[in-house]
């Protein structure tokens, strides 16, 4: 068994299992973090244009850049 980071215990399960269906798990789990990947990559990319603009209308409004 091996800690996560939630504090919680999470056992090796691919060490219990016959090695086609450990491989099918393993497999599967590949895929779902790397679709949690693909998100959290998007949110970030969300959150800097956010970011950025948001650096930008505070400056035109402190007149840094006032048209």
């Amino acid at each position: 068994m091996k800690p996560e980071k939630n504090g919680g215990i999470k056992m090796k399960i691919t060490l219990i299992l016959p090695k086609f269906l450990a491989r099918a798990y393993q497999e599967e789990d590949l895929r779902r973090a790397e679709i949690h990947l693909q998100y959290y990559r998007g949110m970030a990319r969300v959150l800097e244009a956010r970011v950025t603009e948001g650096r930008e209308e505070l400056d035109r409004l402190e007149g840094k850049k006032w048209r």
